[in-house]
């Protein structure tokens, strides 16, 4: 799958992740310093791929900090990168944060790549949890 962020709504986009945004924003240790704006800014990147993935199929995940839903009805989660590189650093963050129970982490994982200088964004790889950690399908 690849998309151009050009061709989403620009309005919708800035809604989703607004939304987000208010939500870490009002919670000091997930908005780790940063002011709104780097959130919003920060949620915007990650909300491109959820939002292209609504208009593939899936449906919104309406949980507070949740993704999306795939066609077959299964949570998913939704990361986007900046580069190949950065992929491990993901997956060892989804992977610790599948480990702790209270979180109820989707057992599929979707990371996008997007480098921050272009409109396109790529699926690099859709994950399952295996128990230990997430493994490429």
């Amino acid at each position: 799958m690849k998309f151009n962020l050009k061709d989403l709504d620009p309005t919708a986009l800035r809604a989703r992740a607004y939304y987000e945004a208010v939500l870490i924003d009002s919670n000091p240790a997930q908005a780790k310093g940063r002011s709104f704006n780097e959130i919003l800014t920060t949620c915007m990147y990650g909300q491109a791929a959820e939002l292209y993935m609504l208009t593939q199929g899936f449906t919104d995940d309406l949980r507070a900090y949740k993704d999306v839903i795939r066609p077959d009805g299964v949570p998913a989660e939704v990361k986007v990168t900046e580069c190949e590189a950065y992929v491990p650093y993901v997956l060892k963050r989804c992977n610790a944060a599948a480990f702790e129970k209270w979180r109820k982490y989707s057992h599929f994982l979707y990371i996008w790549i997007n480098d921050k200088k272009s409109f396109e964004y790529t699926l690099y790889g859709i994950y399952e949890w295996n128990g230990k950690e997430f493994v490429v399908l």
